[in-house]
Parts: C-alpha cells; structure tokens; sequence
C-alpha cells in the first residue's frame, strides 16, 4: 500500500514534469496537405516539361470549362479492351492467360461504343498525363456521367512522377445498354499534396507507366505470389501432358501440331 510520502513524492514528480519543457529530438517541418486548388493547378500547368514539380495533361481542351475548383475533366480515348468469352470455364490471373479476357477495339472520334447492361469495358483518357514528383491523384467520375449510371474507376490509386494515359474500368450498372462516345467528357482528376522531393537518380517502379492504350494487368503465376509468402504448394490447373518422366509439357495450338 502507498504511504502518504510516496504520494506526495509522486505528485511532485509529476509537477515538474509539467513545468519541464519538451524539446523535440528534430525538427518537425509542416508538410502542405489537402487537395491541389485551381490556382495551383493552371500553375503547375504552367510549369517546364522537364521540372520535376510541373504537371502535364495533354491535349487540354476546352481548357477554361476543363480545369474546375479542384479538378480538371478527362476526356474518353478511343482505344477499348472488351471483355470475352473464353474457352474454359474460368478465368486464371496468371503469365499465360492475363491477356486473353479481352479483345482490343478501336471506335473513331464521332463514332460509339455500345456498353451492354451490367457490363464493363476498359477505356483509356484522350489524354497523356505527368503528375508531379509531390503529388498524388484519383480519377472520380463525373457527376453528369454517374447519373446515366456509368461508373468510372481507376487504379485505386495514382502514384507520383506517373505519366501515361490512364486506363479507365467503365462499368455499366443500369439495365438498359449505353452509348460511349470519345472525346467527351468522362471523368475528373484530383490532386493530393504528398510530403516527397524528387529524387533524379531513382527509377520509377510502376505495373503501369507509359501506357498510351488501355492496358491489361500483368499478373505472375499464382505459385510465385505465394511463394514469395511462404506458401510452398499451390493448386493450379494447367493445360498440357506429362511425359513418360513426369515431366509437364505445355499444349500446343493445333496449327504448332505437326
């Protein structure tokens, strides 16, 4: 049990704990937050190609309507991949089939697209995009573009210093079929603040960088995702034989067969 000293030595302790400064071990430097603003935007914008703080979005049109309070509106490219049936039953996200699910359409400026009902297609921006080397960005659907119940999305996220053409998930989510047209108006890009300085010597490691077509995802064997966690077995199915020494042998296209 405590005795009357113990607690007025604790209490002591404690008062001068308080009247003892805190000194920080290093200095704390506010970093800026929040989202980038239209005067930042037209600024940067305004920037040199080559500084690393300078954003590029190409071709601007429209460009008094395009940059909005806090946004700038993308355009729809005109490069689609359409999803497609395949052969089996499944799809595996895997080296040798990633690609297969979709089949690349190109629709002209002033013609459309037909999205079924409860269907997605992967379009890309009529625009080329550089983000700076401080900041982050998401592309959000436009307001007008979610009421025809047409939801847009992106990688959820997209990194600093990326450039490319973005490639857009275009669901429909109505039950009626709807009509794409590029050029037009789809989504708006928004800008974060990101605490970071550029780092000329460093290479930009990205799944995607440079795309100016909508892309597919590059996907590893699902046995090289887990091993790298521990998993040292995993069930796969793969088309092919195995030879008389147990050896697996890939199936060939029938015009290979000879």
């Amino acid at each position: 049990m405590a005795t009357e000293d113990d607690l007025t030595a604790l209490r002591t302790g404690r008062d001068a704990a308080r009247r003892k400064p805190v000194r920080p071990s290093r200095k704390v430097r506010p970093s800026a937050s929040g989202v980038f603003a239209k005067r930042e935007l037209e600024a940067r914008l305004g920037l040199e190609v080559h500084n690393p703080k300078s954003l590029v979005i190409t071709p601007l049109l429209d460009k008094k309507k395009a940059i909005d309070a806090d946004s700038v509106d993308l355009r729809l490219g005109t490069c689609f991949l359409l999803p497609r049936s395949l052969p089996e039953p499944y799809f595996s996200p895997d080296e040798d089939t990633a690609t297969s699910l979709y089949v690349k359409v190109h629709v002209p400026l002033g013609r459309y697209l037909v999205v079924p009902a409860h269907q997605t297609v992967l379009g890309s921006t009529l625009e080329f995009i550089k983000l700076p080397c401080d900041a982050s960005g998401e592309v959000l659907t436009k307001s007008s573009i979610a009421r025809t119940f047409i939801v847009v999305e992106t990688a959820p996220w997209i990194h600093p210093e990326y450039r490319g053409c973005l490639t857009l998930e275009i669901a429909n989510v109505s039950n009626t079929p709807v009509l794409l047209y590029p050029g037009r108006p789809i989504g708006q890009l928004v800008l974060l603040h990101v605490d970071r300085k550029h780092d000329p010597k460093a290479k930009i490691k990205s799944s995607y960088f440079g795309p100016v077509y909508p892309e597919a995802p590059p996907f590893q064997n699902p046995e090289k995702d887990l091993r790298k966690i521990g998993v040292p077995l995993t069930s796969v199915i793969r088309k092919g034989t195995i030879d008389g020494n147990g050896r697996f042998a890939p199936k060939r296209d029938h015009h290979q067969l000879g």
